[in-house]
Protein backbone atom coordinates (compact mmCIF):
# COMPACT_ATOMS: atom_id res chain seq x y z
CA UNK A 1 0.00 0.00 0.00
CA UNK A 2 1.45 3.39 -1.01
CA UNK A 3 2.33 5.73 1.81
CA UNK A 4 0.78 9.18 2.09
CA UNK A 5 4.08 10.61 0.88
CA UNK A 6 3.97 8.39 -2.23
CA UNK A 7 0.37 9.35 -2.88
CA UNK A 8 1.27 13.05 -2.66
CA UNK A 9 4.20 12.58 -5.05
CA UNK A 10 1.92 10.77 -7.48
CA UNK A 11 -0.63 13.58 -7.23
CA UNK A 12 2.09 16.17 -7.90
CA UNK A 13 3.30 14.24 -10.95
CA UNK A 14 -0.26 13.87 -12.24
CA UNK A 15 -0.83 17.59 -11.79
CA UNK A 16 2.36 18.46 -13.69
CA UNK A 17 1.53 16.07 -16.52
CA UNK A 18 -2.07 17.20 -16.94
CA UNK A 19 -1.06 20.86 -16.92
CA UNK A 20 1.55 20.27 -19.61
CA UNK A 21 -0.77 18.04 -21.66
CA UNK A 22 -3.51 20.65 -21.49
CA UNK A 23 -1.15 23.41 -22.56
CA UNK A 24 0.21 21.32 -25.44
CA UNK A 25 -3.35 20.66 -26.63
CA UNK A 26 -4.15 24.36 -26.30
CA UNK A 27 -1.16 25.26 -28.48
CA UNK A 28 -2.03 22.57 -31.01
CA UNK A 29 -5.62 23.79 -31.28
CA UNK A 30 -4.42 27.33 -31.92
CA UNK A 31 -2.10 26.05 -34.66
CA UNK A 32 -4.83 23.87 -36.17
CA UNK A 33 -7.30 26.75 -36.38
CA UNK A 34 -4.77 29.21 -37.75
CA UNK A 35 -3.51 26.69 -40.30
CA UNK A 36 -7.05 26.14 -41.55
CA UNK A 37 -7.53 29.92 -41.86
CA UNK A 38 -4.24 30.19 -43.72
CA UNK A 39 -5.30 27.43 -46.09
CA UNK A 40 -8.54 29.27 -46.89
CA UNK A 41 -6.63 32.53 -47.36
CA UNK A 42 -4.10 31.18 -49.84
CA UNK A 43 -6.23 28.65 -51.71
CA UNK A 44 -9.90 29.66 -51.59
CA UNK A 45 -10.26 33.34 -50.75
CA UNK A 46 -11.01 35.76 -53.57
CA UNK A 47 -11.02 39.56 -53.53
CA UNK A 48 -14.41 40.98 -52.62
CA UNK A 49 -15.88 37.69 -51.45
CA UNK A 50 -17.07 39.24 -48.20
CA UNK A 51 -16.86 38.19 -44.57
CA UNK A 52 -19.84 35.82 -44.62
CA UNK A 53 -18.54 33.75 -47.53
CA UNK A 54 -15.02 33.82 -46.10
CA UNK A 55 -16.22 32.71 -42.67
CA UNK A 56 -18.16 29.84 -44.25
CA UNK A 57 -14.96 28.64 -45.92
CA UNK A 58 -13.01 28.95 -42.66
CA UNK A 59 -15.71 27.06 -40.75
CA UNK A 60 -15.60 24.26 -43.32
CA UNK A 61 -11.80 24.11 -43.23
CA UNK A 62 -11.74 24.09 -39.43
CA UNK A 63 -14.17 21.17 -39.35
CA UNK A 64 -11.55 19.02 -41.09
CA UNK A 65 -8.77 17.18 -39.29
CA UNK A 66 -5.36 18.71 -38.72
CA UNK A 67 -3.86 16.05 -40.96
CA UNK A 68 -6.26 17.02 -43.74
CA UNK A 69 -5.28 20.68 -43.44
CA UNK A 70 -1.59 19.81 -43.59
CA UNK A 71 -2.17 17.60 -46.63
CA UNK A 72 -4.11 20.37 -48.38
CA UNK A 73 -1.42 22.96 -47.66
CA UNK A 74 1.23 20.55 -48.93
CA UNK A 75 -0.69 19.86 -52.15
CA UNK A 76 -1.20 23.59 -52.68
CA UNK A 77 2.57 24.11 -52.19
CA UNK A 78 1.95 26.94 -49.73
CA UNK A 79 4.66 26.07 -47.21
CA UNK A 80 8.38 25.53 -47.64
CA UNK A 81 9.41 21.86 -47.63
CA UNK A 82 11.19 22.18 -44.27
CA UNK A 83 8.06 23.61 -42.66
CA UNK A 84 5.97 20.82 -44.22
CA UNK A 85 8.32 18.26 -42.64
CA UNK A 86 7.94 19.94 -39.26
CA UNK A 87 4.15 19.89 -39.62
CA UNK A 88 4.24 16.17 -40.46
CA UNK A 89 6.42 15.41 -37.43
CA UNK A 90 4.17 17.47 -35.17
CA UNK A 91 1.12 15.67 -36.54
CA UNK A 92 2.64 12.36 -35.39
CA UNK A 93 3.23 13.82 -31.93
CA UNK A 94 -0.26 15.37 -31.84
CA UNK A 95 -1.85 12.05 -32.71
CA UNK A 96 0.21 10.30 -30.03
CA UNK A 97 -0.88 12.94 -27.49
CA UNK A 98 -4.55 12.70 -28.36
CA UNK A 99 -4.84 8.97 -28.94
CA UNK A 100 -2.25 7.10 -26.90
CA UNK A 101 -0.22 9.29 -24.56
CA UNK A 102 -2.07 8.12 -21.48
CA UNK A 103 -1.74 4.43 -22.17
CA UNK A 104 1.89 4.70 -23.23
CA UNK A 105 2.86 6.90 -20.28
CA UNK A 106 1.14 5.36 -17.26
CA UNK A 107 4.42 4.96 -15.42
CA UNK A 108 4.93 8.76 -15.45
CA UNK A 109 2.64 9.12 -12.44
CA UNK A 110 4.69 6.67 -10.36
CA UNK A 111 8.23 7.36 -11.52
CA UNK A 112 10.19 10.64 -11.55
CA UNK A 113 12.31 9.79 -14.60
CA UNK A 114 9.29 8.69 -16.64
CA UNK A 115 7.45 11.82 -15.55
CA UNK A 116 10.38 14.01 -16.59
CA UNK A 117 10.54 12.32 -20.01
CA UNK A 118 6.81 12.79 -20.55
CA UNK A 119 6.88 16.44 -19.48
CA UNK A 120 9.82 17.08 -21.79
CA UNK A 121 7.91 15.52 -24.69
CA UNK A 122 4.79 17.55 -23.91
CA UNK A 123 6.81 20.75 -23.63
CA UNK A 124 8.48 19.99 -26.96
CA UNK A 125 5.09 19.52 -28.63
CA UNK A 126 3.79 22.81 -27.21
CA UNK A 127 6.92 24.69 -28.26
CA UNK A 128 6.92 23.28 -31.79
CA UNK A 129 3.24 24.20 -32.17
CA UNK A 130 4.11 27.75 -31.07
CA UNK A 131 7.00 27.98 -33.50
CA UNK A 132 4.95 26.62 -36.39
CA UNK A 133 2.19 29.08 -35.55
CA UNK A 134 4.75 31.86 -35.98
CA UNK A 135 5.71 30.37 -39.37
CA UNK A 136 2.09 30.29 -40.54
CA UNK A 137 1.53 33.88 -39.42
CA UNK A 138 4.71 34.98 -41.20
CA UNK A 139 3.57 33.32 -44.44
CA UNK A 140 0.05 34.73 -44.11
CA UNK A 141 1.42 38.24 -43.63
CA UNK A 142 3.68 37.86 -46.65
CA UNK A 143 0.74 36.59 -48.71
CA UNK A 144 -1.57 39.49 -47.86
CA UNK A 145 1.18 42.08 -48.39
CA UNK A 146 1.99 40.53 -51.76
CA UNK A 147 -1.68 40.91 -52.69
CA UNK A 148 -1.87 44.55 -51.62
CA UNK A 149 -3.81 44.20 -48.38
CA UNK A 150 -3.32 47.08 -45.96
CA UNK A 151 -1.91 45.45 -42.83
CA UNK A 152 -2.86 48.46 -40.68
CA UNK A 153 -6.49 47.31 -41.00
CA UNK A 154 -5.53 43.81 -39.96
CA UNK A 155 -3.59 45.13 -36.96
CA UNK A 156 -6.59 47.20 -35.84
CA UNK A 157 -8.96 44.21 -36.10
CA UNK A 158 -6.47 42.08 -34.17
CA UNK A 159 -6.22 44.71 -31.43
CA UNK A 160 -10.02 44.92 -31.17
CA UNK A 161 -10.28 41.14 -30.98
CA UNK A 162 -7.68 40.97 -28.21
CA UNK A 163 -9.56 43.62 -26.23
CA UNK A 164 -12.74 41.55 -26.50
CA UNK A 165 -10.93 38.39 -25.41
CA UNK A 166 -9.54 40.16 -22.39
CA UNK A 167 -12.87 41.78 -21.51
CA UNK A 168 -11.50 45.28 -21.98
CA UNK A 169 -14.30 46.35 -24.32
CA UNK A 170 -16.88 46.06 -21.55
CA UNK A 171 -15.25 48.59 -19.22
Amino acid sequence: MPTLHDQLLNADRLNAVTQRAGFALWQLQELEGTSAQYYVLVVHATPGMGLKAGQALVDKAQSKTFGSTITQLTRAKQLPREVEKRFQALLVERNWLVHSSRSSSRDAIHNDQACDRLIERLDTIAEEARLLLKEVVKHAEAFVKKHGVNTANIDEIAAQTLKKWHGEDTL
